[in-house]
């Protein structure tokens, strides 16, 4: 379990600046990490939901940042402004499914600091053990999150990363009844990467990476985004066609 910082929570910036978001200690790398996803019950909400749409959303540099580690292991980690109101705004109106490429311990661990009570909702949360990698698990490699793992019926059974930790237990990342609740026209991904989104462009909305503790607002502007396409949904058969007729890129600051 992570323990908060001194500095958690949030904290006045110098004379002329914004605020400090949100900040925890997240816990060190665990070696003997056991494969136990109890804070959530993934599976249950998937098979539940009547949600047809699904943003899957990744972590670090999109929801989260992520500091250097320190001599103990641990470090710093920033929640973007504004995202308990945008979990909140897109749990009401999607599915949502985490997707990151990083390794589950802590995958487990930002969920628990960042939006343990949100997380509780989500349809799926996936990890490394999910994702394509050109390299060896461990190691700094190219990464690729494939869609059509999520719409294809992918468990964690099917990942050669399976038994990375020893034999997995308990949560396999998907309700198997349901396993092709999910289209690749009703899906949009969520990735300040360009290269973990490569197999499927026209799905990606590429979010600028955190970097600006003390000034982002792109949370905000990314409910915009998607509150226009509520209220115009009618005009689109899909998800996809919205991101193609209305380009994230193009899409004003202000309206």
């Amino acid at each position: 379990m992570a323990k908060k910082s001194e500095s958690s929570g949030h904290r006045s910036a110098t004379a002329g600046g914004g605020r400090l978001p949100f900040s925890v200690k997240l816990s060190r790398p665990q070696a003997n990490w056991q494969d136990n996803w109890v804070l959530g019950d993934y599976a249950k909400n998937e098979a539940r939901t009547k949600h047809r749409q699904l943003i899957v959303l990744d972590l670090n540099g999109t929801l989260i940042k992520r500091g250097p580690r320190g001599k103990d292991g641990s470090r710093a980690g920033y929640a973007r402004p504004h995202l308990t109101e945008f979990l909140q705004f897109i749990l009401k109106h999607f599915a949502v499914m985490v997707w990151s490429s990083a390794q589950p311990y802590s995958v487990n661990n930002m969920l628990q600091c960042f939006m343990n009570e949100q997380q509780k909702r989500f349809v799926r949360v996936w990890d490394r053990r999910f994702c394509d990698l050109d390299g060896f698990y461990h190691g700094k490699t190219r990464t690729t999150k494939d869609l059509l793992k999520i719409t294809g019926g992918y468990s964690l059974a099917d990942s050669p990363h399976r038994d990375v930790y020893g034999t997995y237990k308990g949560y396999l990342g998907i309700a198997p009844e349901v396993k092709d609740h999910w289209t690749l026209e009703n899906m949009m991904l969520v990735d300040d990467s360009e290269t973990k989104a490569a197999l499927q462009r026209d799905n990606h909305l590429h979010i600028s990476t955190f970097e600006d503790l003390r000034h982002d607002d792109e949370l905000l502007h990314l409910q915009r985004y998607l509150q226009v396409y509520i209220d115009s949904r009618d005009q689109f058969p899909d998800l996809v066609s919205y991101l193609k007729q209305r380009p994230w890129s193009e899409f004003p600051r202000s309206l």
